[in-house]
């Protein structure tokens, strides 16, 4: 699974360096802007998810899986479609607070919602089954018709709103990829509907962690939008993007993690060793990552990007330190999610609301933005550090 998802994530990564080429600075932040409200309203996807990776992994039963996963698919219809509608009714706000530049592409957010919601409840339904390779393989399918599909109708002259349409397409597709693989699950009618309260006393706190750790990579892209000229914003974007490539590289080893430790804290096996694995995996990659934008900043813009964008070089190494304790961060929430430690939360939500606060009222220029996140992120990554001792005297699962 990890060398699919960093190919999936090498995707991602190219599918931006492919858009911010094709669209240029002013188009690109608007689709950048457009990517963190669904990065944003994707907290509930997360909360949903992790919820049912959760149970599902630790349930026992097969009959009782089985029940979870046809009560599951049918509450993300409903759900999706109540937050499409209510993305498709806040349109006109949006396209003022963001002073986007295409107005007519935020009419696909609702669609894209919806669309989204459903296949993010089946790839968590996936991982909670450990079939981790149908995982992967749904994740390609979309982003192969994404890619192409930009392509195809950006060359056409639609812009901005033929990549949200490539978007939409994409998730589409991938939901029938992902109804071939569970199909035999949902087999037959539904049985007695899962009890919500132990749903929602997980979800909950998994949601407000969900919101506040989103909200620390997708905030400052919103807030630059919204407070700078649209060159400026496109830059910013883009130099998020390529410091977002530690995250790209953390993301599936949480993503194995979770689930993995989530089985054998329920079974009373040990699991210690699965998360140090995952640390230093993170710690070294990101060590990495952000010495080579540091040395060689300037190389990696124009590979990437053009000239048009190397403005960004003397702040691109800072995004990629903030992105690194980012997955530093995520790491530990996610550690402690998976046994339980729900009350971990709150940090996030302190240090999120901290970052959102600072970047409101200084913001006189791009590098002061980057710096006001580094400072909230470390803040956080040092909380979630100097309770992990104490959290495991008081575990008696090791």
């Amino acid at each position: 699974m990890l060398i699919g998802l960093n190919i999936f994530n090498a995707g991602q990564f190219f599918y931006h360096l492919l858009a911010a080429r094709i669209l240029g600075k002013a188009y690109y932040g608007d689709l950048a802007a457009i990517l963190s409200i669904i990065g944003e309203i994707g907290i509930v996807h997360l909360a949903i998810g992790m919820t049912i990776i959760r149970f599902i992994a630790s349930e026992k039963k097969e009959s009782t899986v089985n029940n979870y996963i046809k009560w599951f698919s049918w509450w993300s219809i409903l759900v999706g479609g109540v937050i499409g509608i209510l993305a498709l009714v806040s349109t006109p706000l949006i396209i003022k607070f963001l002073n986007i530049t295409q107005p007519a592409a935020i009419y696909l957010l609702g669609p894209a919602l919806f669309v989204s919601l459903i296949v993010s409840v089946g790839r968590s339904i996936l991982q909670g089954l450990l079939k981790f390779d149908k995982y992967v393989l749904s994740m390609m399918a979309e982003l192969g018709v994404r890619i192409l599909l930009t392509v195809v109708l950006t060359a056409l002259g639609y812009a901005v709103f033929g990549a949200m349409s490539a978007i939409v397409l994409g998730t589409l597709f991938s939901i029938f990829v992902i109804k071939f693989f569970v199909g035999t699950h949902l087999k037959g009618i539904k049985g007695t509907r899962p009890k919500i309260q132990p749903l929602l006393k997980y979800a909950v706190p998994v949601f407000l962690q969900g919101l506040a750790l989103t909200s620390m990579y997708t905030v400052d892209v919103l807030m630059v939008k919204h407070f700078f000229p649209p060159d400026e914003a496109g830059l910013y974007a883009a130099m998020g993007i390529l410091g977002r490539t530690v995250f790209y590289g953390a993301a599936p080893i949480t993503g194995v993690m979770f689930p993995l430790i989530s089985k054998r804290y329920a079974r009373g096996e040990r699991y210690y060793n699965i998360f140090f694995l995952s640390a230093i995996l993170i710690g070294f990659a990101s060590a990495l990552i952000v010495g080579f934008y540091w040395l060689f900043p300037n190389f990696a813009i124009l590979a990437l990007y053009g000239s048009d964008f190397l403005e960004g070089a003397s702040f691109l190494w800072l995004i990629s330190l903030f992105m690194a304790l980012v997955s530093i961060a995520s790491l530990f929430v996610q550690f402690y999610l998976s046994i339980g430690k729900t009350v971990m939360v709150w940090p996030v939500a302190i240090a999120s609301g901290l970052q959102a606060t600072l970047i409101w009222f200084i913001h006189p220029d791009l590098l002061t933005v980057i710096k006001l996140s580094i400072l909230s992120a470390a803040l956080l990554v040092a909380a979630l550090f100097v309770y992990f001792p104490f959290h495991a005297r008081s575990n008696s699962k090791q």
